[in-house]
């Protein structure tokens, strides 16, 4: 007993020394107790109900180390009180056995039913292991060998356990045990068996330990030990899925807000739409709907106040120069790179003004014709500004009108650029 008691003591202390610090808890410790069967030369006394002595008990202990939820490593120590009778050569026998193995263990119901909740486990142990045993017979006999010996033993168990706790199990278990030796009874073998071996019943208490804090081994389906790879990886997908989604959102708040602003740019500085006054200015941006024919206007369709004065015109075309093109051409002369320099020097002057170039022809040719040479010209200045001057691009509007209705002549001032400047 006291040996058995000392060796409890060293598993308990090996388990607290070694017992996990993270991830899963692994280690349990089972203390058994119950009574054994001997079969070997001589039978053993099974008439009795209750022995007459707790060291007829058997009783031992094993500390499991959990690989898995199904596998595992087990060691452990028992007694085995051996209890026969002999008819002859000798009366009774006395023999005191005492073994420790290690076990491989396996839990046959994670293995058939890997997700159940059951509480109720069925397991089991195959293992290799030595035995010391200790002999005396009453009377004593000349039959003994010697008073001691060792045997190599080979356990095979099962257990019922059921697991009423987070940390504690309750269970039984049987065990047969084959050894290597024929006298452990401590007789001459006679019979001419070959081994003897050892049955026991017993009823034992599980402890997990630090399962309060993490989750046993024994404790868990595999599905929690061992998630499937797809669903791991569906649920990082998803997880990403829902980092983008969330950072889309925002995206599209930003683009809403752009695209409505751009929208309303494009409203106001397109030259699309109906323009009910001819003056070439949309009615979406036109702040004069109603301008006569041929009207010079500005940028958003006012009517340009010219007086009729040659001093005064000379002065607004100073202010505001037009550029001329001879008839069917949208070449530049030196006189319209002169007045496109003006234009440049305004724009630059004041970087948030807008232009809008508007081409003209004079009467000569067919509309079609015209609708196509007046753009010409208009973007042809257009690309002098943005090239050479380097006025922003979004900052101009090329817009071709054609034909001038009046006078209807070839002559030079229809054949012209005007420019019409505004701020949005």
């Amino acid at each position: 007993m006291k040996r058995f008691l000392l060796i409890v003591i060293a598993l308990i202390s090996f388990i607290t020394a070694f017992s996990e610090n993270k991830g899963f808890s692994r280690w349990s410790i089972v203390p058994e107790y119950g009574y054994n069967r001997f079969d070997g030369d001589v039978s053993m006394d099974v008439t009795k109900i209750i022995p007459t002595s707790l060291l007829d008990f058997t009783y031992g202990a094993s500390v499991e180390y959990a690989l898995t939820p199904i596998w595992g490593l087990s060691l452990d120590y028992y007694y085995f009180p051996i209890r026969a009778t002999n008819t002859a050569p000798v009366g009774d026998i006395k023999t005191n056995l005492y073994n420790s193995n290690i076990n491989t263990t396996i839990n046959f119901t994670r293995l058939v039913f890997p997700q159940s909740k059951s509480r109720f486990y069925f397991t089991g142990s195959l293992g290799i292991g030595y035995a010391y045993y200790a002999f005396n017979t009453t009377p004593p006999s000349t039959e003994i060998l010697v008073d001691h010996s060792f045997a190599v033993t080979v356990p095979v168990a099962f257990s019922l356990e059921y697991n009423f706790s987070r940390p504690f199990a309750i269970g039984t278990k049987v065990q047969y045990r084959a050894f290597n030796k024929d006298n452990l009874e401590g007789i001459k073998p006679y019979k001419g068996v070959t081994n003897d071996f050892v049955a026991a019943g017993t009823v034992f208490l599980r402890y997990k330990f630090n399962s309060m804090k993490k989750d046993h081994l024994r404790n868990i389906r595999m599905d929690v030990y061992a998630p499937d790879e797809g669903l791991v990886l569906a649920k990082q997908n998803a997880d990403k899925i829902n980092k983008l989604d969330a950072s889309l959102q925002r995206l599209e708040k930003k683009v809403d807000v752009q695209v409505k602003r751009i929208d309303s740019l494009y409203v106001t500085l397109s030259n699309d739409g109906p323009d009910s006054d001819g003056d070439g200015v949309p009615d979406t941006r036109d702040m004069e709907a109603n301008t006569p024919p041929n009207t010079p206007v500005d940028f958003w369709g006012k009517a340009l106040k010219i007086p009729q004065s040659t001093t005064r015109i000379k002065e607004i075309y100073e202010e505001i120069p037009a550029v001329y093109f001879d008839f069917d051409r949208y070449e530049l002369d030196d006189n319209a790179i002169i007045a496109i320099s003006k234009i440049a020097a305004r724009m630059k002057a004041d970087p948030a003004q807008y232009v809008e170039v508007r081409g003209y022809c004079d009467y000569a040719g067919n509309n079609p014709y015209n609708n196509q040479l007046s753009q010409r010209r208009s973007d042809r200045v257009k690309a002098e500004l943005i090239k050479v001057w380097k006025i922003p691009e979004n900052h101009i509007i090329a817009n071709g009108k054609g034909k001038v209705i009046e006078p209807r002549l070839k002559y030079k001032p229809n054949r012209r650029c005007d420019f019409f400047f505004g701020k949005l």
